[in-house]
């Protein structure tokens, strides 16, 4: 992974990390006001984040099955059923 992506990853993480425990604290009825603003202005940065990322990304959609770099698809579309 380059370290833009790397860095992406990260934060990726942390914010799945964070929405773990914030769903576990708000079932609980532990999650304050504070804290909802504090992990609704962190995921509108991840969200920034994700976007300015795409705008690096080649345009258009990956065929079905098929991973960045691969040429050659996965899925079995060009086999007829027998």
């Amino acid at each position: 992974m380059s370290h833009p992506h790397t860095q992406l990853s990260v934060l990726l993480r942390r914010g799945e990390w964070m929405l773990s425990d914030a769903a576990f604290e708000i079932g609980g009825r532990r999650y304050t006001a504070t804290q909802c603003r504090d992990t609704a202005t962190v995921l509108d940065e991840l969200a920034a984040a994700l976007r300015q990322h795409a705008t690096s990304l080649p345009s258009g959609e990956l065929p079905t099955g098929e991973l960045p770099g691969d040429s050659t698809p996965t899925d079995d579309a060009n086999e007829s059923d027998a």
